[in-house]
């Protein structure tokens, strides 16, 4: 397998969390500047975790490439890494930093505002370069959230047998391989002699590593934001 994939687990986990709790936090607090630059940070990790643990794997090299490229096309994807960035290199946390072109505008949302845990961004405008918009701080983390996570999905898609413990155990991913079950026993840690007290029919003796992996700790973070799952290798386990 590759290494363990519960570095990029942690960094959506932390990433979520300290989303989370920049929704919760009010304007122009303390707190609010520290989630926001937590959730910088947590976010911009999650690709150089990915790169981390495939890095050199087949196929992954040609995958994250593409991955790499579809989010340099995207601007807020561009937007969040220069902050992330500039956040290194000392610049203000640009978190309800109202430029005077936009003070009018976040005046009267203000004024008229019933919810006190909004905060602003200012961002490129997408179709005009050279203008700036004002927006809701915490929609734009959440919509870069979820094109990091579509990513991190994506790329378990493709090597779950890499990632995933229960596509790993299988006879087909072993088979591949050219590898046994006794193999697999023995990759698990135990005597390959334990591999004699399984269930002699194929579908019963695979499906006792089947039930020893853990399950897919992203899936319910992918089922929440995505609406999908990564299925587990049912042929295995009936």
């Amino acid at each position: 397998m590759s290494k363990s994939f519960g570095i990029v687990e942690s960094k959506i986990f932390e990433a979520e969390f300290f989303l989370n709790r920049l929704s919760e936090s009010t304007y122009l607090s303390f707190e609010s500047q520290c989630y926001f630059s937590a959730f910088i940070s947590a976010s911009r990790g999650v690709t150089f975790a990915l790169q981390t643990c495939l890095k050199g794997l087949s196929g992954f090299d040609k995958w994250y490439i593409n991955a790499q490229n579809n989010l340099k096309t995207d601007g807020l994807a561009r937007f969040f890494i220069e902050v992330r960035n500039g956040l290194v290199h000392g610049d203000d946390n640009p978190l309800d930093k109202i430029t005077p072109e936009h003070l009018r505008e976040a005046l009267r949302v203000q004024l008229t505002r019933k919810n006190k845990y909004q905060h602003f961004l200012i961002i490129p405008d997408l179709q005009d370069s050279d203008k700036t918009v004002i927006c809701d701080a915490y929609a734009k983390c959440l919509e870069y959230f979820l094109s990091l996570l579509s990513i991190v999905f994506d790329c378990y898609s493709n090597f779950k047998t890499d990632v995933d413990p229960k596509w790993y155990f299988t006879k087909d991913n072993f088979a591949r391989r050219e590898k046994t079950f006794v193999d697999a026993v023995v990759e698990m840690g135990y005597p390959e002699q334990w591999a004699d007290c399984a269930p002699k029919d194929e579908i019963g003796k695979w499906s006792v590593l089947q039930k020893l992996q853990p399950p897919n700790q992203l899936n319910p973070i992918f089922d929440k934001y995505l609406g999908k799952t990564i299925k587990e290798p049912v042929q295995e386990i009936q």
